[in-house]
């Protein structure tokens, strides 16, 4: 598209892919992980797989993005026109269709805690309040959790319709400087508490004693997913890219801001749920129920969970931002529609499909399949079934049916260097698409039903 907008800067660029990365799963996820898989020994084997299992996908989604010019879908087709590997693309646009549906379910549960927060939540002592039965009947009463969730939307329909320039990349140089600081700040007052050495030595503490294969693996499976990788949103993003963009270095700085983020999390939770002796136990449960009561007894705890929940928030409303972005993006050139008409029918669409999951923690908990919610279920074939699948066809496309030696061509293009091509061709044409292929069984194998 000769009229296709473009980032103004390399750190606009950087900093909105970071906040795609970043998202809720950095901030519980993540460290839970590395307490419960030998500490520090588990961040080492999470950063090899980061380095060359994530950043060089990362590379390789980018210059797809670049190349085409186009939407995730079309994309893959001006790369090869008689073939059917836009299937990737299609791929792509359906993995951000269903996540967002749920994603946009957790991320209104941020934005009430944040109003909640700035009110009255943690005026009271924690003696005072039950915030686990305070958060359990938040997420099943049927009017408020979609209400946030649909004023959620509104904000990412706000952003997205407001173009590249003017909406995404304006925001982002805005939130994530913002969460960084939000992130500092935070962490420094964690390691204040009394027995915060006792977090830190859970988290951070090599063990290798657990370490496994199914250690391994978990590394391999936090490491792709933590980065969002093969959903099409690096080569949305990557579509906006000037030819003289450097994109190695650029895909570094993701990587950088996405690890900075997730290791920074870890010396927040850690600290303080250790200093307040409560079990560090993953999941909403950590954020939404044991935080509240720690901010509740904390000194000076209400302006902590201000900054907590509005850190958490950003890291919540960057990611939903790049998920519709994908969605309408396709649908805007697909359809050659409007980039405001494209929004905003795409986002009420999700808003719609995300209701059911919304109730699904209450009037519609009762409704299973296989022993599943519908919010499980949304979950399950994003992240187990359809990002991994679409994960090691986006490997093959690049090791194989691309080539290499044709990225290596997009890449170098006003005459960037790609200086690790040797071994970036070697891991992506053997050791990755076999890493992905054995995370999508354990994904499989791992299903409860």
């Amino acid at each position: 598209m000769e009229n296709r907008e473009q980032w103004t800067t390399k750190s606009g660029f950087i900093l909105a892919a970071a906040g795609s990365a970043i998202g809720l799963g950095n901030i519980w996820r993540f460290p839970f992980l590395v307490g419960e898989n030998g500490g520090a020994a588990f961040v080492f084997i999470y950063l090899f797989f980061i380095i060359f299992i994530g950043l060089f996908l990362m590379i390789g989604e980018i210059a797809i993005g670049r190349q085409g010019k186009a939407n995730v879908f079309d994309s893959y087709k001006k790369i090869k026109p008689n073939s059917n590997w836009h299937i990737i693309g299609s791929m792509g646009v359906l993995l951000n269709f269903v996540i967002l549906s749920f994603y946009s379910v957790v991320s209104g549960w941020s934005l009430y805690y944040l109003v909640k927060s700035i009110t009255d939540l943690f005026k009271e002592k924690s003696s005072e309040i039950n915030y686990q039965l305070q958060f359990e009947q938040f997420i099943a009463d049927p009017i408020s959790p979609v209400l946030y969730q649909g004023l959620l939307m509104m904000l990412v329909i706000w952003i997205v319709m407001s173009g590249v320039k003017n909406g995404i990349e304006r925001w982002n140089n805005f939130l994530m400087p913002t969460l960084f600081l939000l992130l500092f700040l935070l962490a420094i007052r964690s390691l204040f508490l009394s027995g915060s050495s006792e977090g830190l030595s859970f988290f951070l503490n090599p063990d290798f004693s657990k370490i496994n294969g199914q250690v391994i693996l978990t590394a391999l499976g936090q490491a792709f997913f933590s980065l969002g990788l093969a959903s099409g949103m690096y080569v949305t993003y990557g579509s906006y890219l000037k030819d003289k963009s450097n994109i190695p270095l650029n895909s570094v700085g993701i990587i950088f801001f996405d690890t900075l983020v997730a290791i920074l999390a870890g010396i927040i939770i850690f600290p303080a749920v250790f200093s307040y002796g409560i079990d560090p136990a993953g999941g909403p449960g950590l954020v939404f129920i044991t935080f509240p009561m720690i901010f509740a007894d904390m000194a000076f705890g209400e302006y902590y969970a201000i900054l907590f929940f509005f850190f958490i928030f950003v890291a919540a409303f960057t990611s939903a931002i790049s998920l519709l972005e994908v969605v309408s993006n396709f649908i805007e050139e697909k359809f050659l529609i409007t980039r405001k008409k494209a929004t905003l029918i795409m986002g009420f669409v999700v808003f719609i499909v995300g209701i059911p999951n919304t109730l699904s923690f209450g009037v519609l908990s009762n409704v299973k399949f296989l022993g599943n919610t519908i919010f499980s279920w949304f979950d399950i074939f994003s992240s187990n079934i359809l990002m991994p699948l679409s994960g090691l066809l986006l490997s093959i496309f690049l090791g194989w049916i691309w080539t290499p030696e044709k990225v290596k061509e997009e890449i170098e293009k006003e005459g960037v260097p790609f200086p690790f091509f040797r071994v970036w061709r070697f891991f992506l044409q053997y050791i990755i698409p076999v890493s992905i292929f054995l995370v999508f069984i354990q994904n499989i194998l791992g299903l409860k039903f």
